[in-house]
């Protein structure tokens, strides 16, 4: 559990709706008829009605940087992540966080990108909610670490309890070209994939399995070398960037009705 919080530092994310410990069906059912339906984007601009982007923190000692809104921009199509040397948050590097304005439910998020081949620094998508709003800690993450961009790895937090730290062998370099990585999330099963081929799953009932809906989360940011897992960071004297050409979420409408 102390990994996996260090490695995605959700327990300090700005976090939303939550079914809580103990909550009925029915108490569920009404808050997942809260969360936000389906959508894409394709990242023609900065849509701030629909994103928001960190500025001005920092997650934890575990980070090098703080989130900049600076390091989020939209070139050429889509969304660029950077790491600059600029301060930010009392940490010497910039670093760039964007998540979704409302939390989201049950169904199936999709993320086409290109991570960034280098020590110290991690792409990671997450599906958050946790203590900043008083609520337990539920996340599905999954992230690319630069010091071996043919690994992928995943995890998930049940009231804050992680139950899986995996590593998945790709077969490709994520760092060379764009790919697709994802997640299925339903009440009894998570499965995880990489262009549309399911990697890793993970089954159980509502206790055993994330069951809130939670915010967004695109991150790109770089490690303050206390920690082995990524190497120290040191910067090469340019930006850092990891793009994202398209999110994708299809809600899973039954959840809704049962």
């Amino acid at each position: 559990m102390e990994r996996m919080m260090r490695r995605y530092g959700a327990a300090t994310l700005v976090a939303g709706l939550l079914v809580v410990l103990g909550a009925s069906a029915t108490k569920a059912d009404f808050l997942l008829r809260r969360a936000g339906g389906s959508f894409e984007d394709r990242f023609t601009s900065i849509d701030q009605t629909h994103w928001q982007r960190g500025d001005g923190w920092s997650n934890g000692t575990y980070m090098g940087c703080g989130w900049n809104a600076r390091n989020v921009a939209v070139q050429n199509g889509r969304l660029a992540l950077s790491i600059t040397d600029q301060p930010s948050a009392q940490e010497r590097f910039s670093c760039a966080e964007y998540r979704t304005q409302r939390p989201y439910g049950y169904g199936t998020y999709a993320v086409n990108l290109k991570a960034v081949r280098g020590d110290g620094v991690m792409t990671t998508v997450s599906h958050y909610t946790g203590p900043p709003f008083g609520d337990p800690w539920d996340e599905i993450t999954f992230g690319i670490a630069g010091k071996d961009t043919t690994k992928l790895e995943i995890g998930y937090v049940v009231r804050g309890v992680g139950r899986r730290d995996i590593v998945i062998d790709l077969g490709f370099d994520a760092a060379k070209e764009f790919h697709t990585y994802g997640f299925e999330a339903k009440a009894n099963r998570i499965a995880w994939t990489v262009d549309g081929r399911v990697v890793h799953t993970a089954e159980g009932g509502l206790n055993d399995l994330p069951q809130s809906p939670g915010w967004f989360y695109l991150k790109f940011w770089n490690g303050s070398g206390q920690s082995s897992w990524l190497k120290p960071f040191k910067y090469s004297g340019r930006p850092l960037t990891a793009e994202i050409a398209w999110v994708r979420y299809e809600e899973d409408t039954s959840a809704l009705s049962n």
